[in-house]
């Protein structure tokens, strides 16, 4: 009988060990590299254009791996296409119908059948001295984009060494106070994606999952701002003051890096309620 126990504590304890190692390894695998991004910037009549870090239209960019973000003015869901004309692709009429082809690159969305309005992809691969083609299913032969890659050899593609806001909508220019912004070279723990609505309604989550706890470091905050009288607004409980990730009159999307250090945080627009995240 205490041979019988002496093995079942040792299965247990073996079952225990392998338990840590993949959650370590996990753990691991949730550290992400920090790579610039290629914007897919739709309009209202279902065209598109592409834009770096700097928000300039790209026609050649060097060789290497970018996350690539699809995003609309307004969810197209909410987009009255009843009794369009043919030709007429007013909010592609419900949704959108993009995909982006190359070598190592194959990637699609609809935004979720119009319901969202934005998406971004995990990082891919942009193979040197290829051509790439965007185009929106809806009217493929209109919107349409061939982009190319440079050789092999020269400069990689530049990651942003600030924050980017590309500024569409209302073409405000978003502001923010420097509170645990940080933009050293440590990899980046990941991307986390704030939407605020028309109606004020702030969200955080990350890989589609609302935030509620997080490992401590630096982290991408892809922010979608929809409402001109609101601000995105991240503070620590212990800070003083907070940042905005989006001015008040800002409507578009902007993109900030900030240093989330252990202990509490909230994020919030104007006098509305704020929702806590622990950071560990």
């Amino acid at each position: 009988m205490k041979a019988v126990r002496v093995r079942l504590v040792s299965t247990l304890i073996a079952f225990a060990v392998a338990a840590v190692l993949v959650s370590a390894g996990s753990a691991r695998s949730n550290v992400q590299a920090e790579y610039p991004t290629l914007y897919v910037q739709y309009t209202l009549n279902c065209t598109f254009t592409i834009v770096d870090e700097t928000g300039k239209t790209i026609s050649a960019i060097p060789p290497g791996t970018y996350e690539v973000e699809v995003s609309t003015p307004i969810m197209f869901k909410l987009v009255n296409t009843n009794n369009l004309a043919p030709n007429d692709f007013t909010g592609c009429k419900g949704w959108v119908q993009f995909q982006l082809t190359g070598p190592g690159v194959n990637l699609a969305t609809t935004l979720t059948t119009g319901c969202d309005a934005n998406d971004i992809f995990p990082a891919e691969t942009f193979q040197p001295n290829s051509t790439y083609t965007a185009q929106d299913n809806n009217q493929p032969s209109v919107a349409r984009m061939v982009f190319s890659t440079l050789p092999a050899g020269g400069p990689g593609p530049a990651t942003p060494v600030g924050p980017y806001g590309t500024g569409t909508g209302k073409g405000q220019t978003s502001g923010g106070s420097p509170l645990g912004q940080d933009v050293g070279t440590t990899a980046l723990m990941g991307t986390l994606t704030g939407k605020l609505s028309r109606t004020g309604k702030v969200t955080l989550t990350r890989n589609g999952k609302p935030v509620s706890s997080l490992k401590a470091g630096r982290y991408k905050f892809a922010i979608t701002d929809s409402d001109p009288k609101g601000s995105f607004t991240i503070q620590s409980v212990n800070g003083v003051s907070s940042t905005d990730l989006t001015a008040v009159k800002f409507v578009g999307k902007h993109s900030e890096t900030i240093n989330l250090t252990p202990g509490k945080w909230m994020y919030y627009s104007g006098l509305g309620k704020a929702t806590y995240v622990l950071v560990k």
